[in-house]
């Protein structure tokens, strides 16, 4: 629920991604030994074989319908890709997520979206040519079953985190050894999201900056195939869920009622912002009710150790699994949700959260 940029807590935060990035596009085209060319699964060579496979009827048959329009215009896509030493193909792989809606503007002023997939919402079905892009040339399973893969988001801080769309489920990258052999591999118990969803937009299925390391509730469980952007929903490399939306209790809880409701509420101008709907959040959250009733419970009844020799006592209890500092934010499971009630019902700021 804060960037991932923040998530690293270093002062070259986004620097570091965009090397990963550049990392990530030359492990997609390794060279060849000599270093004069790329190796033939390179996305380069891959753009380069399918682009002049589009000049042949078998290629019709299979990925364009059989109709020569449908081939021609898959084949300016390659064009595209491959122009200026592939500098396209490059931009796709590496750009951030502010950039994202204008590659997209540019490819589809080449191809059509029923080139890729056809359907309406909840049931869209990607088209052999679709598959063909999100399959074979920008070929996510053998990415994500990479041990580079889980390198890569070992690296971005997900050895040990929480979702960054929920901040409810543990996100963990552990080390597996065989019973036969002493070689280490890591296992990611976690899902990587598409933020645009890649059976809409096959071209970014490797894409660095689309790739959002997130729970299996809120990457297959509500999000699935909505078409997020970033004008419309939270992508945590490019903005933070916290600088957008709060939880908020009852202010009956300040005069020392019992809490009897929680919420999230929008708190900035993001009018066309529909992540807390479209992730379910407010019903999720709702079920941690009992555990939000307990943590105000446990602060009013030990505030009065406030200016006594217990007072760091109470402070240690409350804070035990929350995050102090924001950046701590995705370190701990639902310590957004726990840091706005307690900075909403400790107004005099006894616990010092920043």
């Amino acid at each position: 629920m804060i960037k991932i940029q923040e998530h690293l807590n270093r002062t070259d935060a986004e620097a570091f991604l965009d090397g990963l990035a550049l990392k990530h596009w030359e492990e997609l085209n390794k060279k060849l030994a000599n270093g004069k060319g790329f190796k033939q699964n390179s996305l380069i060579e891959k753009c380069k074989k399918y682009r002049e496979k589009t000049e042949c009827e078998l290629y019709r048959e299979e990925y364009a319908k059989d109709n020569l329009a449908f081939a021609k215009r898959q084949k300016s896509f390659f064009d595209f890709l491959l122009a200026k030493e592939a500098k396209e193909l490059k931009r796709i792989v590496i750009s951030r997520p502010i950039s994202f809606s204008a590659i997209k503007a540019d490819i589809f002023s080449i191809l059509e979206p029923n080139d890729l997939f056809t359907g309406t919402p909840g049931n869209y079905s990607q088209t052999p040519f679709g598959k063909l892009l999100s399959e074979t040339i920008f070929n996510y399973a053998f990415f994500r079953g990479s041990e580079f893969c889980k390198e890569l988001f070992k690296i971005i801080g997900f050895e040990s985190a929480t979702c960054p769309y929920c901040n409810d489920n543990k996100l963990n990258i552990v080390k597996l050894r065989s019973n036969s052999s002493a070689v280490t591999k890591l296992k990611a118990y976690l899902d990587l999201d598409h933020f645009y969803p890649k059976s809409l937009n096959p071209f970014f299925a490797v894409s660095f900056f689309n790739l959002v390391p997130s729970c299996h509730d809120c990457n297959s469980g509500d999000k699935g195939d909505k078409p997020f952007s970033i004008e419309t929903h939270i992508n945590p490399y490019h903005e933070a869920f916290d600088d957008n939306y709060k939880f908020r209790i009852s202010l009956t809880v300040l005069l020392g009622d019992p809490l009897d409701c929680i919420e999230i509420q929008k708190i900035n101008s993001k009018l066309l912002d529909i992540t807390l709907n479209d992730l379910n959040l407010n019903a999720r959250y709702a079920n941690h009710f009992e555990t939000a009733n307990q943590l105000v419970d446990l602060f009013w009844k030990n505030k009065k150790h406030v200016g006594t020799e217990f007072e760091n006592d109470f402070k240690e209890l409350l804070l035990k699994d929350i995050a102090i500092d924001r950046k701590s934010i995705l370190k701990h499971q639902r310590a957004k949700m726990n840091r706005d009630i307690l900075r909403q019902i400790d107004i005099d700021n006894i616990l010092n959260i920043i």
